[in-house]
């Protein structure tokens, strides 16, 4: 159940119910030639969805903007700075406070380390003056546990194997027929201007291996995870 499509009654009614509340970050990047720029919408929406219709939760109007490092100069990628997610973070979490929200989950589509970084350092500094039960992750803490065959040539990544198969499941119509492969050139802890020279190919993995199966299976391991979660740490 989305709020959005709720009105100010039905809401206030459903949240007598005291639900988890689910909010989905996401973002408008670059993710090779072969996905759409909202990959990283896309994936935690769909997956915020279903939590919350197997835990009768409610899902928050999704964030679609993030900060990004090594895809920020390419075609498409809309970064916000760490202060403006961090800030924006905190709103998000004192408007639910406001609202009666006592467990609430967010769940990063975009799995970018500074990103993450801003959504905890906000989550951290929140708990420490509210009674909120709060969790914050990206689904890719649990995506990438999936049992894949090792690939050493081709290591999975941005753009790679299970996330163009993920995104196969979820919209097959945005993923485009020709797939490519991609490898990280790594900079060896060099900071350089344009980051982008670390992904050649935009992304990184044999994304030429991907399929719906497959990622209908990766949807469904991180939903049966993630809802076990839920339900141990916010729900007992």
């Amino acid at each position: 159940m989305r709020v959005e499509e709720l009105t100010s009654a039905e809401f206030a009614k459903f949240m007598r119910k005291s639900p988890v509340a689910f909010v989905p970050f996401g973002a408008t990047e670059a993710h090779g030639p072969h996905l759409p720029l909202g990959t990283d919408s896309l994936q935690p929406e769909a997956l915020c969805d279903a939590l919350a219709d197997r835990l009768d939760g409610l899902v928050f109007p999704p964030v679609r903007y993030g900060h990004h490092s090594s895809t920020r100069n390419m075609p498409g990628t809309m970064a916000l700075s760490y202060d403006t997610l961090r800030s924006l973070t905190k709103d998000i979490l004192e408007s639910l406070e406001r609202n009666g929200v006592s467990r609430a989950v967010i769940v990063s589509g975009h799995a970018g380390s500074l990103h993450l970084a801003a959504l905890r350092d906000a989550a951290e500094d929140f708990v420490r003056r509210s009674p909120m039960r709060l969790m914050v992750l990206t689904d890719y803490d649990i995506a990438y546990r999936y049992p894949l065959p090792e690939e050493k040539d081709w290591p999975d990544g941005h753009g790679g194997i299970v996330e163009t198969s993920r995104i196969l499941a979820i919209r097959p119509d945005l993923v485009k027929d020709k797939r490519p492969r991609g490898l990280f050139q790594d900079k060896r802890f060099m900071i350089v201007a344009n980051p982008e020279t670390c992904m050649p190919e935009g992304m990184v993995g044999d994304a030429t291996k991907a399929s719906a199966e497959l990622g209908g299976k990766v949807n469904a391991f991180i939903l049966d995870r993630l809802a076990e979660l839920v339900e141990r740490n916010l729900m007992e």
